[in-house]
């Protein structure tokens, strides 16, 4: 039986995932379009990893700050806020994606990033709320295990759409996905937090961080996360340029090479749900190994000579990014207490989204300079490297004297 199963068990948890279902549905598509819209209407790796990164940098700027607000208000009504505004973005969107260029769509692509950095937090709090303590990593399981399959299902549904109807149906489909998560929410009841006196918002945000970096735990899980992220998951953002710029296979071909991506999550989801590699007191071998063979992974759909060889590759990136997306988000959830769980969260999602940022862009400058083959590979090369340099630090770390 999974792990995740006994989630299920609650009717809030219930409800709250049948609205995340179709939400994560809206999260890969709208990925997908935005990221060949951009491709389409420009034909610049530089352009398509602008737009992925400006999706994603405000996460990285003001991530911590609404981490503080997702400790303060009401969760279901920031909820509610988030995800009405999403659905608000993509529908503007999709009644002008036929006329939008690299200006609008990086407009919209900001916009998105801006509610999904206060989105983030507000999701990850409001989750392990609607349960027991001791059903928080189970939680995290179920809604990773949901995550993977959308992006196994989702992006190959949204090439298919964008082929045969075009980018503008697939936006509007993606922003009718959020409807039944605005229609489950009014009902959730999520755990109050405890009371506490008032308190400065900097201080709020201070005391955020202090935890997350003197808990030896969390600051590994997040060290290792801002690498694999960066390099990793930054290479997934840039997969049109992979698909049709590296072997001509258009949005179809898209679709196929994103899917490759999240069956390999699925498959990596499934373990964890299963209970493999539980994280307990300290990051286990597993999780290292997964974040070195990431980078590996990026090096080979670079230098793959072939079209099935770049689909395991891409695979293979998928499988350990949400292995190491799972174990690390489960070691900081699991004992956090729900009053630090917005600001933690928050600096998990930085470096675990923001950074992606980074990575997606560097890696479309470089592909626009030497080839997306080559550019890929120095990316994957430079993250084995500073992952390394990670764990000898850790290492060094443990060893020192007390």
């Amino acid at each position: 039986m999974l792990i995740a199963g006994g989630a299920f068990r609650d009717r809030q948890f219930r409800l709250f995932f049948g609205g995340v279902f179709f939400a994560v549905q809206a999260i890969w598509i709208q990925r997908v379009t935005l990221g060949w819209l951009a491709w389409e209407r420009t034909g610049s790796a530089r352009v398509v990893g602008l737009v992925a990164a400006l999706s994603l940098l405000p996460t990285l700027f003001a991530g911590p700050f609404f981490g503080v607000l997702a400790d303060r208000v009401d969760i279901r009504r920031a909820s509610l806020v988030t995800n009405g505004l999403m659905a608000v973005v993509l529908a503007g969107l999709a009644m002008v994606a036929g006329q939008v260029g690299a200006l609008g769509l990086g407009a919209a692509a900001l916009a998105i990033g801006v509610i999904s950095a206060a989105h983030h937090p507000v999701r990850m709090s409001l989750g392990p709320r609607l349960v027991s303590g001791d059903m928080v990593q189970h939680v995290v399981s179920a809604t990773a295990l949901n995550f993977n399959i959308a992006r196994l299902v989702a992006p190959v549904f949204a090439g298919w759409i964008i082929a045969t109807s075009g980018g503008g149906t697939a936006l509007w489909i993606a922003a009718i996905c959020y409807v039944p998560m605005l229609a489950v929410l009014p009902v959730l009841q999520p755990r109050a937090l405890a009371p506490r006196a008032p308190s400065p918002f900097l201080r709020d945000l201070r005391e955020g961080i202090a935890h997350a970096w003197t808990t030896p735990l969390i600051r590994q899980a997040l060290l290792i996360t801002l690498v694999f992220a960066t390099v990793a998951r930054g290479a997934l953002e840039v997969l049109p340029v992979l698909a049709d710029g590296g072997f001509g296979r258009g949005a179809a071909g898209l679709g196929f090479l994103t899917g490759a991506a999240g069956a390999g999550a699925l498959a990596s989801a499934v373990m964890k749900a299963a209970g493999v590699g539980a994280v307990g007191a300290r990051i286990p071998m597993a999780v290292w190994a997964a974040a070195i063979t990431g980078q590996g992974a990026v090096v080979a759909m670079g230098l793959a000579p072939s079209w099935p060889l770049a689909l395991l590759a891409t695979a293979l990136a998928g499988f350990c990014s949400t292995w190491c997306g799972v174990s690390l988000q489960s070691a900081i959830q699991t004992d956090l207490p729900d009053g630090l769980r917005g600001r933690v969260m928050s600096l998990w999602v930085v470096v675990g989204f923001g950074t992606v940022a980074i990575g997606s862009l560097g890696i479309g400058v470089l592909a626009d300079g030497f080839g997306i083959s080559t550019a890929l590979a120095i990316a994957g090369a430079l993250g084995a490297a500073a992952m390394g340099g990670v764990a000898m630090g850790v290492r060094s770390r443990a060893n020192r004297p007390m």
